[in-house]
């Protein structure tokens, strides 16, 4: 088992962004299956499994990774320490 820890700011704009409706319910159940999939066969999975299109970014985003949950949507994370506990860093509802 995997530990997936949202980051205080994170949980806030998630809390945010489904007041304002920018994310759709549908939206919620794909990152709550995100959430639940990294939490039982870790990141390892995501990355290979297809579902996720998830990938390692570059830039100032060195170390960390994002995954779709949508056509525009991401979830960034970030791998900490080889404990493999996440903090998710940000979710958006739109890619840029």
């Amino acid at each position: 088992m995997f530990k997936v820890v949202l980051t205080k700011k994170c949980s806030n704009n998630l809390v945010k962004q489904k007041k304002e409706g920018s994310l759709s319910d549908d939206d919620f159940i794909l990152i709550r299956t995100w959430i639940s999939e990294m939490s039982i066969f870790g990141p390892d999975y995501i990355e290979s499994c297809g579902n996720w299109n998830d990938h390692e970014l570059k830039g100032d985003r060195i170390g960390q990774r994002s995954s779709s949950f949508s056509s525009g949507g991401r979830i960034i994370y970030k791998v900490k320490n080889n404990k493999i506990e996440i903090s998710v860093v940000k979710i958006t509802a739109e890619h840029n």
